[in-house]
């Protein structure tokens, strides 16, 4: 069962990888979309095409741990494939970000504050997604390591959470904003509000294993 458990983490670290590269290059996206969306289209395409890749590759292991180890659940293990569903889900949402800038016009100028708290929510983001990588990475030997940074997700959240809400009010209390333009900014929170609450329920399943 070791050996198996072993197989399954090293799994759970490569994909971990992926899900940190994949907020990594949303990120870069986000930056040069707010920079000038119109100039840099094709860059921004070829980010675009690269986190799409990256999402076939999380695919892929996700599949792959599926069918090699569909029967580690009788043998203790089935949260380990479980915490693997829970992972390649949250690939979606930066997916799904970066699908809706381009509908999204902002002005340098007018929408610096928006500018600023995308930033914070974002750069957030890749602060769980850093933490989580190094928390997969713990999980052979180091139960303090992972205990510790599973607090410091929880803490993120709650950061990202109240980033969020002051987003919010902002946008809707910002009478010369848009309707179209506070609805598709709002939306587009969301999805990182929402990723950020992904990146913490695995960290409650990762709670679970350390007490298996």
């Amino acid at each position: 069962m070791n050996k198996i458990k072993d197989e399954i983490i090293s799994m759970l670290i490569e994909h971990s990888r992926i899900i940190y590269s994949v907020i990594s290059d949303m990120a870069v996206y986000y930056s040069t979309w707010a920079k000038d969306y119109e100039s840099n289209k094709e860059t921004l395409d070829k980010k675009k095409n690269k986190m799409q890749m990256r999402e076939e590759d999380g695919d892929a292991i996700k599949i792959q741990l599926i069918q090699n180890y569909s029967e580690a659940g009788a043998q203790g293990l089935g949260d380990y494939v479980a915490l693997i569903l829970k992972m390649d889900n949250v690939i979606n949402y930066p997916l799904e970000l970066v699908d809706m800038l381009p509908k999204i016009t902002l002005d340098g100028n007018k929408d610096e504050e928006i500018i600023k708290r995308y930033e914070k929510l974002i750069n957030k983001t890749i602060q769980m997604a850093d933490v989580l990588k190094s928390t997969i990475k713990s999980l052979r030997d180091k139960p303090d390591i992972v205990f510790k940074n599973t607090t410091a997700i929880h803490e993120l959240e709650n950061e990202i959470d109240t980033i969020y809400r002051q987003f919010l009010e902002f946008l809707y209390s910002n009478e010369k904003l848009d309707i179209r333009k506070l609805l598709r900014i709002r939306d587009s929170i969301v999805l990182l509000e929402q990723c950020a609450d992904r990146i913490h329920d695995i960290a409650d399943q990762i709670r679970i294993l350390l007490y298996q």
